[in-house]
């Protein structure tokens, strides 16, 4: 038997994590940018009056900024989707799994046929779904990787389906 919990501690990291990411990372990201774009502006002032020059710079700024936004937006998904399940436990036994919910309403599922999807990977945190190929449409059990003890129960379920980030 395997048991399934958001812990506390885990909660209230999450729930800290994306204003950090976004003061500190953030500030750094575009900080670092502002001070390339001060350097060359300095260097060649010129520059910024020629139009191509400037179309391109404009189109790398857009780049930067929006990758960097693009990143702290996957996390953020996990990290909200973390907070909407935190009072979920979930239970897998020899011949079922059960997904207790905190709103009090419940989800068992025969252990046989179970999938699992992830549908991204964002620095080491993963959201996965749990459905059974024996209902259409299957009710689905939502975990991410940040649970205790999500490992053990996703690949029990489905062998291989964690993702390290190796590749």
């Amino acid at each position: 038997m395997i048991r399934c919990y958001y812990s506390k501690e885990t909660i209230d990291r999450v729930a800290e994590a994306g204003r950090y990411r976004a003061i500190g990372c953030g500030g750094l990201w575009c900080g670092w940018y502002a001070l390339v774009l001060i350097g060359i502006s300095m260097q060649n002032p010129v520059l910024w009056f020629r139009w191509r020059a400037t179309l391109v710079i404009l189109a790398l700024s857009v780049l930067w900024i929006g990758g960097g936004y693009f990143f702290h937006w996957l996390l953020r998904n996990i990290e909200k989707t973390t907070l909407k399940h935190a009072g979920d436990k979930i239970t897998l036994d020899d011949d079922e799994i059960r997904l207790d919910k905190s709103d009090g309403t419940q989800i068992t599922l025969p252990r046989k046929e179970l999938k699992i999807r992830s549908p991204y990977y964002a620095c080491g945190r993963q959201i996965f779904r749990i459905i059974s190929s024996q209902f259409t449409p299957s009710p689905e059990i939502v975990l991410t990787s940040d649970m205790e003890n999500a490992r053990e129960l996703v690949e029990t379920i489905q062998p291989g389906s964690w993702d390290e980030g190796e590749h």
